[in-house]
This record gives C-alpha cells, sequence and structure tokens, in this order.
C-alpha cells in the first residue's frame, strides 16, 4: 500500500494518493482476515490502484520523461543515437475502418520536450481544462474507477462471511480490464457482465432465485 500511495503521489498528488489509503483503511476495517495473501483488501489495494493510475496522456508523458527512462536507453545504446515514438492519441488517432485497430503515428525525437511540457500539467487531469477527459476512452476509465468506487463502497457495508468471496471476486473484476482501445473495449463489456452477476451473488439473489424453485418443484 505504501508502494502504491508513493506511486500516486507521482502519477498525481498527495491528495489523490491519500484518497486511495483512505478507502483502503476502510475495506481493512471489515475484511476478516486481511493479512492473507488471497484477502479482499490486498484485492482491492491491487485494483484500485490499476484503476486510479490509468494510463493517460499526462501518465504517459511523464514516464517517457523521466530520467529513469533515459537511463534505461542509455544502458542499452551507445553513441549518438536518438528516438522514434509509436503512439495512439485519442485526439489525432483513427481507427481502421476494416480491423478496427487504432492506426499508430510515429513522432521524431522532437517530442521528447512535449512530453516534460505536458507531464508538467498533469495537475489538469479531470479538470474542465482536460482537452483529453472530452475523449470517449478517457470518460470511460473515469466511468471505471467512479463505478469500482460505488460496488466497494457497497461491499464495506453489506460484507458478511457468507458473501466474502462474492465481493472477492467483484473487487478482482479490475483485471479484466487489459489492453487498450478496441481490446480495452471488448474486455469491459466481458466485465460488465460479470459484475452484474457478482452482484447478484453479493445481494443473495441467485441464492433466493434456486431456493424458491426448489420449492415449487
Amino acid at each position: 500500500i505504501e508502494d502504491r500511495f508513493q506511486r500516486l503521489v507521482a502519477y498525481q498528488s498527495v491528495r489523490y494518493a491519500q484518497s486511495y489509503v483512505d478507502q483502503i483503511e476502510k475495506v481493512h476495517s471489515v475484511d476478516s482476515d486481511p493479512a492473507a495473501d488471497d484477502s479482499l483488501t490486498r484485492t482491492v489495494a491491487q485494483q484500485l490502484f490499476k484503476l486510479m493510475a490509468y494510463k493517460d496522456e499526462y501518465e504517459v508523458a511523464r514516464l517517457h520523461s523521466d530520467d529513469a527512462f533515459r537511463a534505461k536507453l542509455d544502458a542499452q545504446f551507445t553513441g549518438n543515437y536518438s528516438t522514434r515514438f509509436h503512439l495512439a492519441p485519442p485526439l489525432l488517432s483513427r481507427a481502421d475502418p476494416e480491423t478496427g485497430k487504432i492506426k499508430k503515428v510515429e513522432f521524431g525525437p522532437w517530442l521528447m520536450p512535449v512530453f516534460r511540457l505536458l507531464a508538467k500539467l498533469k495537475w489538469l487531469r479531470g479538470t474542465r481544462w482536460d482537452v483529453f477527459a472530452l475523449t470517449s476512452e478517457r470518460r470511460q476509465e473515469r466511468e471505471d474507477l467512479a463505478r469500482y468506487q460505488a460496488d466497494l463502497a457497497e461491499v464495506c457495508d453489506r460484507l458478511a462471511p457468507d458473501n466474502y468471496h462474492a465481493a472477492q471476486q467483484l473487487m478482482k473484476l479490475p483485471e479484466k480490464l487489459r489492453g487498450y482501445g478496441h481490446v480495452k473495449a471488448r474486455n469491459r463489456e466481458a466485465l460488465l457482465a460479470a459484475r452484474s452477476q457478482l452482484l447478484s451473488e453479493f445481494h443473495g439473489e441467485t441464492q433466493t432465485v434456486e431456493a424458491v424453485h426448489q420449492s415449487a418443484a
């Protein structure tokens, strides 16, 4: 949790990182065995971080302009080398009409100063001046986080021994959100279908239906 806290400070701010810790502490307070390797607390600590640190333009710029990234390049290449970046910015890229895949665009070394500038503008993230937030992909990522936080609040309020496993599986769902663009969108559809089923299990609705059928028989 401390590791994720520091990463979120670098990603956005201390305040943003503290909101992550506050939510983890709430889960910890209702978890019957938070120290277990497969505990609900550990699951939430991993998946909430993933949703809060989604790779938007500011984060991509920060990672590429970081000194650690340059150090890795210097360790692999010698001499007067140059860099090329193959990216698919939502505001500039277009999908292939046949495959649906986003076409990447090549950018030259001149992009590095742009990265450094954009990284300093991360404070714009989520504000009315965040132009990247207008894209469909960024809106969906914010919705992913809001949905997860809503489910997490409900889990903390209604957690019990008989729905612990369902809660754990529900909180683990962001593992399915892999890839970018159309790949991530397809995985999101599968996640939402699984979420609906797991919410029913968490509320005990699936068990109730089965009991009714048995009684009718």
